[in-house]
């Protein structure tokens, strides 16, 4: 809201540079937070915009002992991953958003978010398999919380219809600071980019080997069509590297044509 409201007035690329700076080191903060041990911590934003990069760098710089879990998991695997990790130091929960439609899941989560310094997670259903590893129905955790979505998980109105996620994660929601990511419009986005180009923090061009002039290419080109595609983000650059290095005659026309 504070990021809307500066950008609805007349600023300049310096002031606008500054405010996303103070974004990010807000996600920063947060996250430093979570590793000394102060709070639980929910990130929700669009895809591809450094919610997890930025947490892990985060985690890394900050000494603390993490392990996450990323993509499908049920209930009873994340029960399963809090037991094996649950003297960790965080737990990172990033892109699992099937969880958050299960009430045993959203339970679970529930207590592991709570605010107590010990955190007690119970399995109350009868199973074989979890008896069998040597894991028992209930267990303390000290481990602090991290949970990234690209869902909106906020109940804004509860008058209004909430969706089942919304309904099962609102306990959750309530239990820790909420922290949403993203930035206001298109020009902002590029300006974030910019800064991040200029700082070499574009993962993909380091991971793909791609040249400074080959680097300058490519963001020259997304930047002058940015009209053209639905999304500004690490996993367009991406992709757009992917043509470059595969399609070197005919990168442009593929980008436009595919992610567009």
């Amino acid at each position: 809201k504070q990021l809307d409201n500066i950008a609805n007035k007349d600023i300049s690329s310096a002031e606008m540079r500054e405010a996303i700076n103070n974004f990010s080191k807000s996600i920063e903060k947060l996250t430093e937070g979570v590793a000394n041990d102060a709070w639980s911590l929910l990130l929700m934003g669009e895809a591809g915009q450094g919610k997890t990069q930025g947490v892990i760098d985060t985690l890394d710089a900050s000494g603390a002992k993490w392990q996450g879990i990323k993509g499908s998991a049920s209930a009873i695997g994340i029960y399963k991953f809090f037991f094996e990790h649950k003297d960790h130091d965080v737990i990172v929960i990033d892109d699992s958003d099937a969880l958050f439609e299960s009430e045993e899941a959203g339970n679970m989560l529930k207590a592991a978010m709570d605010t107590g310094t010990e955190r007690r997670i119970t399995w109350s259903k009868q199973n074989t398999n979890l008896q069998a590893m040597g894991i028992p129905s209930e267990f303390v955790m000290t481990a602090r919380v991290i949970i990234i979505s690209n869902k909106d998980l906020e109940v804004k109105d509860a008058t209004k219809r909430i969706s089942k996620a919304q309904r099962i994660m609102k306990p959750v929601v309530d239990r820790a600071p909420m922290f949403k990511t993203g930035l206001p419009n298109r020009e902002w986005e590029i300006e974030y980019f910019k800064m991040l180009f200029e700082s070499n923090g574009i993962i993909c061009f380091a991971e793909r080997g791609m040249t400074v002039t080959q680097q300058k290419e490519i963001m020259d080109f997304v930047i002058e069509n940015s009209d053209q595609f639905s999304t500004f983000s690490f996993r367009l650059l991406d992709k757009v590297c992917g043509f470059y290095l595969e399609m070197p005659k005919a990168w442009k026309e593929f980008s436009l044509m595919t992610l567009a």
